[in-house]
Parts: structure tokens; C-alpha cells; sequence
């Protein structure tokens, strides 16, 4: 597995470095628009770990285009490490940038006394990050990326319009107080994240290439 994740590092850096750059340009702008009536963009906070969590799916379109997966099946590794490399790395990048967006916000709003906001973000985010992925990377792994675009795009599109009203609209009302309840929506995430994971393990152990 350590050598598919030094490939996948190496095509994240020669093929989607731009992409990184602005992730991490929006992650640190999120904390400069975090506005004192808490109608900051939200789209700052969204696209960076929407971006990062989706990054294997990138990555499954280059390496179809280059037929790495037929490659790939000539080698000594077995379908569920294939699989369980996509889900790390994925889970990788989406913490790295969820993490730079969390310290963003952080630094914006614990001076104004709204730290109790954090717990908020923590399950929104979660929940905006981990559920496409997991809704998309079945499909990937059962039909490929070329095969599956039309149904990528339209599912992508979905969620991103949708995570976006939903959480501008939360924003703009002030009724993301989720309290304790807040935690428990990424552990649904992770939850729906592991379920997804289990399952393309078994679409691609059947998949005919």
C-alpha cells in the first residue's frame, strides 16, 4: 500500500497542484470571511474539504486514461488494497484540509468569543466531506470514472448545490446551534464513509476489466 500512496502523492503533485493551492487558499480565506454576524461565504469553507475528499476520484481518471488499472491487476497486490488505498487517501486529504480550515476559523472567531460555533462547523463539515466520497466511489469502483460521468456529474453537482444552500441558509438564519448533537453528524458521516468503503471493496472484487 505505501507504494500506491507514493503514487498517488507524486500525481497529486505533477497533475493537481493547482487544485491543492487554491484548496488552501480558500481553507485560509474562510477564517477573513468569517463575519461577526456569522453570514460569512460559506463556500470558503466548503470547497477546500469538498475538494480534498473527492481527490482519489480525480486520480481514477487519470490513471483510466492511462490504463493503470489494467496494469495494476498484473501486479501482487490484491483488489482490497487497491480500494482501501483510494479510501485513505481520500480520508488523508480531506483531514488535511479540514484541518487548515478548522485552524482558519479558529483564529477567526475565538478573539470574537464564538468558539462554541467550532463544534458546529466540525459536524457541517463533516458531513459536506465525507458524504460525497462515500456516495461516489462505489460507482466509481463499479463502473469506472469514464463509464460513471454523466451519473459523477449530476451526483456532484447535487451535493455541492446542495451542501451549499443548506449550509449558507443555516448561516444566514443563525440556526446552526446544533449543541451536543453536533458531533453526532460526522459520526453519521463516517459512519455512511465505512458503509461505502465495505462496499466497493465487493463492486471491485467483481468488476471485469
Amino acid at each position: 500500500m505505501k507504494g500506491l500512496l507514493k503514487k498517488d502523492l507524486l500525481m497529486i503533485v505533477k497533475y493537481c497542484r493547482f487544485l491543492v493551492l487554491m484548496c488552501l487558499i480558500f481553507a485560509v480565506m474562510s477564517g477573513f470571511s468569517a463575519e461577526e454576524d456569522g453570514s460569512g461565504n460559506f463556500f470558503f469553507l466548503v470547497y477546500p474539504v469538498l475538494l480534498g475528499s473527492i481527490m482519489p476520484i480525480t486520480l481514477m481518471s487519470y490513471d483510466e486514461r492511462s490504463h493503470w488499472d489494467l496494469y495494476c491487476s498484473t501486479l501482487p497486490l490484491s483488489r482490497k488494497t487497491v480500494v482501501n488505498e483510494r479510501y485513505l487517501l481520500g480520508l488523508l486529504c480531506f483531514l488535511a484540509f479540514f484541518a487548515v480550515t478548522m485552524l482558519s476559523q479558529a483564529a477567526a472567531l475565538l478573539p470574537r468569543g464564538r468558539g462554541a460555533e467550532l463544534g458546529d462547523l466540525v459536524g457541517v463539515l463533516g458531513l459536506i466531506g465525507l458524504l460525497p466520497p462515500a456516495v461516489m466511489l462505489p460507482i466509481c469502483f463499479r463502473w469506472g470514472v469514464e463509464k460513471a460521468r454523466i451519473l459523477y456529474y449530476v451526483l456532484i453537482g447535487v451535493m455541492v448545490a446542495g451542501g451549499l444552500i443548506f449550509s449558507q441558509e443555516l448561516m444566514l438564519t443563525g440556526a446552526m446551534q446544533l449543541g451536543g448533537a453536533a458531533w453526532l453528524v460526522p459520526l453519521l458521516a463516517l459512519l455512511l464513509f465505512a458503509a461505502s468503503w465495505y462496499l466497493s471493496i465487493k463492486l471491485y472484487q467483481k468488476r471485469e476489466f
